[in-house]
């Protein structure tokens, strides 16, 4: 897979649109479709879109059973420490 689909290997998430561009950049660069994401993730192909969309009712146990499916990991930190 071409190199500009591959998200940053770090970056600050600031609302559910960034998290959900992640997730579907990471999707297209690993050649799954979301239908098969989905199947992953046990979930419906129309709440992976949703995520991708960043629609903010999705829940956030969903979103980190997805980002774990794709090999992404998600961590906290205190800023300016």
């Amino acid at each position: 897979m071409p190199d500009q689909l591959s998200p940053a290997p770090t970056m600050q998430i600031f609302d559910a649109a960034e998290i959900g561009a992640f997730i579907r950049l990471r999707r297209k660069e690993l050649g799954y479709t979301q239908e098969q994401v989905a199947a992953m993730s046990d979930c419906s192909p129309r709440l992976i879109g949703e995520i991708e969309r960043g629609r903010k009712t999705v829940g956030i146990q969903r979103v980190l059973d997805l980002a774990s499916n794709l090999g992404i990991d998600i961590a906290l930190s205190v800023r300016g420490a």
